[in-house]
């Protein structure tokens, strides 16, 4: 064996020993093109509170018996927020809060619009607003109670006795007892019947004589409700027929 051959066979030798023993360590391997995924970080946001408040228009929904009621829509205010953008969990809250309320708000409505609609028939006038529904509601209840001078019960009242129940009842004031001293103390006097509004009092002077010595409430349409000595409670009108010229004032306390 040549001198050259020998020396190549010992070099070989070296390096394969090298190789060998070189720690794992010190290999580095070569990174992958796509490369470890970066986990996904979570954007922590502070959820807005949320505010629902009643909008100042309001939308009209037919019912499936044909009535138009009017519903208010309620806008959503968010408030003490960092971000913009609510979690979702926040705007499903925030949803199932509106859908809660707007249930709530139409069956009421829907309730009262039906009352409205039953009182309207029984007092023969047009209730739009449920502003005075504590007064139909009473008065109605008194309709047919017959006349007795010096009543004030179910089973038989006068004009200013029904007055003063009613008075008592709704607004909760007290009254005379007679209504000529009631129209004396009222706190403002209404000389034009185009300005009665319903509650206010209404006061006649019956069978000629110079004084008031009656006294009804004003529902509206014209009409007023009084125990009259014939019929008992009933309703009246104003605009014809003996008490538009036996009227005298009206009142408001």
């Amino acid at each position: 064996m040549s001198i050259s051959k020998r020396i190549l066979g010992i070099s070989t030798f070296l390096l394969m020993c090298s190789m060998a023993f070189t720690p794992v360590s010190a290999v580095t391997p070569k990174k992958s093109k796509a490369g470890k995924k970066k986990s996904k970080t979570s954007v922590s946001h502070t959820p807005k509170s949320v505010k629902v408040v009643q909008s100042s228009q309001n939308m009209s929904v037919t019912t499936n018996t044909g009535d138009k009621v009017s519903l208010p829509v309620f806008d959503k205010i968010f408030e003490n927020s960092k971000y913009n953008v609510p979690s979702s969990d926040a705007l499903l809250a925030d949803a199932g809060a509106s859908a809660a309320v707007s249930m709530e708000v139409m069956r009421r409505r829907m309730i009262e619009q039906k009352e409205m609609q039953e009182l309207s028939s029984q007092l023969g006038i047009s209730i739009k607003n449920p502003d005075n529904l504590d007064l139909y509601r009473e008065v109605a209840d008194w309709l047919g109670t017959r006349y007795r001078r010096g009543g004030m019960s179910r089973k038989a009242v006068d004009c200013s006795g029904f007055t003063n129940i009613i008075y008592k009842t709704v607004f909760g004031q007290q009254l005379d007892r007679v209504s000529t001293t009631i129209a004396k103390n009222v706190k403002e006097t209404i000389t034009n019947k185009e300005d009665l509004e319903p509650g206010d009092m209404v006061f006649f002077s019956t069978f000629r004589k110079k004084y008031i010595n009656h006294v009804g409430i004003y529902i509206g349409d014209g009409k007023f409700i009084h125990a009259s000595i014939k019929k008992g409670v009933i309703v009246s009108s104003l605009r014809e027929g003996y008490y538009s010229t036996a009227w005298r004032k009206g009142g408001r306390n």
